[in-house]
């Protein structure tokens, strides 16, 4: 079972366009016929736009519903807030879980985000969840 979290409010459009190409090319080169997957967004609450299918259709029909959008305030919330509802949401099934979180990072600054981060991962523990972040920037290398 793999959900697939798409944290929009983490992403501008050029991201979030990144990060679905990459989702539909997962789920077209790399999902196999007995994956099922869930589609889902983040923006001020979680969205479920597709519960857990093998349907491949079902799921591309799914991802093309999220739109780019330039309207997202990129960084203007807590990215662990995504991850913590989408857990609470997969916690109920009883099977071994992973889940792609797709965003543009997750700040490690500061205590509160610390204890928070923490939390997170002993909830994704619990809930059985792994969690595979994606992060829609890709790799950049630091200025020389």
């Amino acid at each position: 079972m793999l959900c697939m979290l798409f944290d929009l409010n983490t992403m501008d459009a050029a991201a979030q366009s990144k990060a679905l190409a990459s989702a539909v090319k997962f789920v077209q080169q790399q999902a196999t016929p007995a994956d099922r997957i869930a589609v889902m967004t983040y923006t001020a609450q979680l969205n479920v736009l597709q519960d857990f299918t093998d349907s491949r259709d079902g799921i591309l029909a799914a991802l093309g519903t999220i739109m780019p959008n330039t309207n997202t305030a990129a960084g203007s919330s807590n990215p662990l807030q995504a991850i913590q509802a989408a857990i609470s949401v997969l916690a109920t099934l009883p099977e071994k879980k992973a889940m792609m979180y797709f965003s543009s990072g997750i700040p490690r600054n500061g205590i509160d985000n610390q204890e928070q981060l923490q939390a997170t991962t002993y909830a994704a523990e619990r809930a059985n969840i792994a969690i595979y972040p994606v992060d829609s920037r890709g790799i950049s290398l630091p200025p020389q």
